[in-house]
């Protein structure tokens, strides 16, 4: 026990908090060993031994900068096929509590190993068939084995006997192979190369009765469908399989055939997907949107798409692979189209829509924010709510660019009230940043600032958003000068809302910030606290010095302060994010977590396609 002790200080103490993304120590590998030994533990045929291993390694789990260590580790040791049942199941229940690994994706591996694995799916062990399931999906990370082993799960599963329980695992890996190699680069050299006598052949077998009980003519019928369901998706053989369906249809008219068939043709109707994004709230019902009067659109490509009639949108042109606002929108509600014009985009967009949602937001996010720098355009007021509805890291990197690239401009003076009045477009997107923003935006933001490319205060736009901005940020996601740049602002007795002397000041809040950062409390200092809806609104506590006196002593503390910490190795490189009183607090129902939901258009989109959002 010593010996693990030992090794985790000489860790710690190699890593101070904060520092981002430090190698581990050159103890490292002893680490390593230790993890490995306690892990082996895990199996032991004593149940003390299991149980000590167990909580050594549940208090390893619990220290945060092991996260990435840690889950590298474990993967390692889930992706072995012969790892029991016992281990895996502890394993993957820590697991839940890591960071997503690092990518380690597999070198080439033997065809004899392949094989191996996919008979092992059907093994009488459950930890094998557990184990060579996990493996073959690590496996996949590499782009060169999918279709190997797609072309194995497929062979398996023409000649597994039983019925669908049997052929669970089976049918699952194949799913798993599947979707990477529809998600990834088409590989068609890698597949085998299919002949026109084939294809006839699967259709023979697709369209032949299947007796009640007859298990091997419904595994050939299964087999054609999915056969041909993959040719579909190769995009050379796309149109030969597509003629052949449609000469068949005309000569076996017969009602379970037809089925059959106009099932798998229905895949090579061009298609469009409209998904309707929001933020859940109470007053909000999560679900798949039904419109009264279905969307239709008659001609889109990937760039636009034209809209004729439609409950939701006006007829006209709208983007396509980029978010935008609904017409008249007065929320954060945003849509995405997803043009599918062939078989294979079609297939692969229904697993994409089953993806995380977060790694699709910030996706759509960021191709949409780029879009709008390379234009260097100013958004209309509509699409400035909507950048509320989007990945907040992704608006706080463009708005960081975005104050540079562009002018300040102001609304229109009608129009509904936003925050703090009538503000600049500037303004607008500074509260968004106010209320989500995160450090990406403070290189840009502040250098905005210093060049004074935000329009002055005025009375339908009293608010200095752009400094509530860059306060919030400061509490909620200090970048590594936070305390310099708060100190900096203690002497600036500017107020945060124009036109009114009793107002928050800047110097105030700044100070009661870098204070809560170490653990002081503001009122100790002289400093009282000055609220204002609109900056409680966004999560922002204002201050004021209570005298001329109380600014002095901020500035004196700070004074020792810095001296200390020049004297003290120990802390953190960036100062962190120390316990005690926050001059800002961050609402709990706020937050970025949004959600596609899904309709169908031109009534090319199977059901399965347009899945209700979470």
């Amino acid at each position: 026990m010593c010996h693990f002790v030992f090794i985790l200080h000489l860790l710690l103490a190699a890593a101070p908090g904060g520092a981002a993304d430090v190698p581990l120590a050159a103890d490292s590998e002893r680490l390593r060993d230790e993890v490995a030994r306690l892990i082996s533990q895990l199996d032991s045929d004593h149940f003390e031994v299991r149980r000590a291993s167990a909580e050594q390694l549940e208090q390893l789990v619990a220290k945060p900068e092991l996260g990435q260590f840690l889950a590298a580790e474990f993967q390692r040791v889930l992706v072995r096929p012969d790892v029991s049942f016992e281990v895996r199941w502890r394993l993957n229940r820590w697991r839940q509590q890591l960071p997503a690994p690092p990518p380690d994706p597999a070198a080439a591996v033997s065809t004899k190993e392949l094989d191996e694995l996919v008979r092992r799916l059907d093994d009488d062990s459950y930890a094998r068939r557990v184990g060579a399931a996990e493996r073959l999906g690590w496996l996949l990370g590499n782009p060169k084995l999918i279709c190997p082993v797609m072309v194995r799960l497929k062979q398996r599963l023409a000649a597994a006997p039983g019925g669908a329980e049997d052929r669970g695992p089976l049918e699952a890996a194949y799913g798993r192979a599947r979707e990477a190699w529809l998600l990834g680069a088409p590989a068609d050299g890698e597949l085998p190369v299919v002949s026109n006598e084939q294809i006839g052949a699967w259709l023979d077998d697709l369209v032949a009765d299947v007796p009640p009980g007859n298990a091997a003519a419904a595994r050939r019928c299964a087999t054609a469908e999915r056969e041909l369901l993959d040719l579909l998706a190769r995009d050379p053989y796309a149109p030969r399989v597509t003629e052949a369906l449609r000469a068949r249809l005309r000569r076996d008219p017969g009602t379970r055939a037809a089925e059959r068939l106009q099932a798998l043709l229905d895949w090579t109707k061009p298609a469009i997907v409209a998904e309707i994004w929001q933020r859940p709230s109470a007053e909000i019902q999560q679900g798949r949107h039904c419109a009264l009067r279905p969307v239709l659109f008659d001609r889109v490509d990937d760039g636009v798409a034209h809209c004729v009639s439609g409950n939701s949108l006006s007829p006209g042109d709208y983007p396509v692979g980029e978010a935008f606002p609904p017409p008249r929108s007065e929320s954060p509600v945003f849509f995405y189209l997803v043009s599918l014009p062939t078989p294979r985009r079609r297939m692969a967009y229904s697993y994409y829509a089953q993806t995380d949602e977060k790694k699709q937001l910030m996706a759509l996010s960021r191709r949409t924010l780029d879009r709008v720098l390379a234009d260097k355009r100013p958004l209309s007021e509509s699409e400035l709510l909507m950048l509320e509805g989007l990945d907040p890291t992704e608006v706080s990197r463009f708005a960081g660019q975005y104050f540079l690239l562009v002018d300040d401009s102001s609304l229109a003076a009608a129009g509904p009230p936003r925050p703090g009045g009538r503000p600049s477009r500037f303004g607008l997107i500074c509260a968004c940043l106010a209320a989500d923003g995160v450090k990406d935006a403070v290189p840009g933001l502040t250098k905005a600032i210093a060049q004074e490319r935000f329009l002055p205060a005025t009375n339908h736009a009293p608010y200095r958003l752009h400094w509530v901005a860059t306060l919030s940020i400061a509490a909620r996601d200090p970048w590594p000068e936070v305390d310099a740049w708060l100190a900096d602002r203690i002497g600036q007795s500017e107020t945060l809302v124009g036109g009114e002397a009793s107002a928050p000041e800047l110097g105030a809040t700044a100070a009661a910030i870098l204070l809560g950062r170490h653990g002081q409390t503001p009122g100790e200092f002289g400093l009282h606290v000055s609220a204002d809806p609109l900056l409680i609104q966004l999560h922002v506590d204002g201050y004021r010095f209570g005298a001329a006196e109380a600014q002095k002593k901020v500035q004196q503390w700070w004074k020792q302060e810095k001296s200390k910490k020049a004297a003290t190795t120990s802390k953190d490189s960036d100062g962190g994010s120390r316990a005690g009183h926050s001059s800002l607090r961050r609402s709990p129902a706020a937050g970025p977590a949004a959600g596609p939901r899904r309709f169908e258009a031109a009534g090319a989109i199977p059901a399965s396609l347009a899945r209700p959002a979470d």
